[in-house]
């Protein structure tokens, strides 16, 4: 749809709108009018939508705020044409031609849509007018801002005002470390403005935390831009499934005899099984096992699947967690499985040492007065001053290989705007 047409009838929204001079001696009336800011039904991250959270069904058909008001703006054409190819085109080449009305001057209406604080604020960059020009801008107004300078290719002209735009924005809020409304924008005026280094960082935190396609907010974001940033996640879920159920595949056969298991199995305490059983339960809850996730990966980013694995990995950690004995006691009582040192000086019996570890060797402990007694040759976990005896079993080794999991992170690079000769990726 064009973004601008020259007004041959007097302007309707006459009587609508405010008038702003930015020229005196103005030859030309920019017309921006009114328009009604809407919510985005199909996912709830507007520019409105300030946490980027879903709205409330119910309240998603009704009317999501007053219109925004018109403006009128005295500009001149020669400042206008020097800025913008598409006001020069307009302008001369334009169907209805340069035609002035009854004010003398030529009207320009804008399409519906653009934001008419933005509007003015690039008004008063591009006619020299820089005390008018704010030092610092907010997001939203910042997002509005790289609209219409990429409607109207006015990078040139406002450019050096968006780093400072940028920089200060950045200084005082940070880029958004998670999918939300606010990642949204800043990958839009990004790349509207040129900034590599941003645009790069941004669409990396897409990556790792959209669970689909991001949502463009009805901004012109290029869908190029969005198709590689979800073939990034999608690559990263992929690389990190086949690691999860190549694990859980390991932790299921490691008992059979004639396995290629790369997991050993743990004879005497089992923690390959309650490892694989914990895990099990922690992926259903995030729906990762049955059935296996296949491309696209809907509704699931790469932030979830680690925070699965590390819930079905929690219970084996805090078994050899080593407890505080400055609030704990001896017994280690406050960890669930106890620890490696949990036992120390426990009725003065040591056994050797493990990694540097001292264990102790009685198959009983006395706990709340009580002594406990479980045979050696039982295949029962063996109770060893609140916990099991620290050793090393093919679990620990599963463990250390899903931890590895998030430094998959690091080889998310994101998008790079430029080619290493300066050409234009996106």
């Amino acid at each position: 749809m064009d973004s601008l047409h020259v007004v041959v009838v007097a302007s309707p929204f006459a009587n609508l709108a405010s008038l702003y001079e930015v020229d005196p001696d103005a030859d030309a009336l920019l017309i921006v009018p009114p328009s009604k800011k809407t919510l985005d039904e199909s996912n709830g991250l507007t520019i409105n939508n300030l946490d980027g959270k879903r709205p409330n069904p119910t309240a998603a058909s009704v009317s999501s705020g007053p219109s925004i008001p018109g403006l009128h703006i005295k500009v001149s054409t020669k400042h206008l044409t020097l800025a913008s190819r598409v006001f020069k085109t307009k302008l001369q080449f334009g169907s209805s031609g340069a035609v002035r009305q009854s004010d003398g001057r030529v009207h320009l209406r804008l399409a519906e849509g653009f934001d008419a604080k933005a509007v003015s604020i690039v008004m008063n960059v591009i006619h020299g007018r820089s005390s008018k020009v704010p030092r610092s801008v907010d997001l939203a107004t910042l997002a509005n801002i790289a609209l219409f300078v990429d409607k109207f290719q006015l990078l040139d002209a406002v450019g050096i005002y968006a780093e400072r735009w940028i920089s200060n924005l950045e200084a005082a809020y940070g880029l958004p470390n998670a999918y939300n409304r606010d990642l949204v924008l800043w990958i839009y005026v990004s790349y509207v403005f040129r900034h590599a280094e941003i645009f790069k960082s941004v669409t990396r935190i897409a990556a790792l935390h959209s669970q689909e396609e991001i949502r463009d907010l009805k901004l012109p974001i290029k869908h190029k831009i969005i198709k590689h940033i979800d073939t990034q996640r999608q690559d990263l879920l992929t690389r990190t499934l086949d690691i999860v159920h190549q694990t859980l595949d390991d932790l299921a056969s490691s008992s059979s005899s004639d396995s290629n298991s790369s997991v050993v199995p743990c004879a005497k305490h089992h923690c390959d099984s309650l490892l694989l059983g914990e895990l099990i339960k922690s992926l259903h809850r995030h729906r990762l096992v049955w059935p296996r996730p296949t491309k696209p990966f809907p509704n699931i980013n790469f932030t979830s699947v680690i925070e699965a694995v590390r819930d079905g990995v929690g219970l084996h950690r805090q078994r050899w967690q080593q407890p505080d004995m400055d609030h704990h006691g001896p017994l280690g009582l406050g960890q669930p499985w106890g620890g490696p040192a949990a036992a120390k000086g426990v009725n003065g019996v040591h056994k050797g040492t493990t990694a540097g570890v001292e264990s102790v060797s009685p198959a009983w402990a006395k706990v709340g007065g009580m002594a406990l007694v479980t045979p050696e040759a039982s295949p029962e976990p063996v109770l060893r001053t609140g916990g099991f005896e620290w050793h090393d079993c093919g679990a620990s080794k599963a463990v250390a290989r899903l931890e590895g999991l998030e430094r998959l992170a690091d080889g998310v690079p994101g998008l790079v705007l430029e080619s290493s000769l300066g050409y234009q990726l996106y």
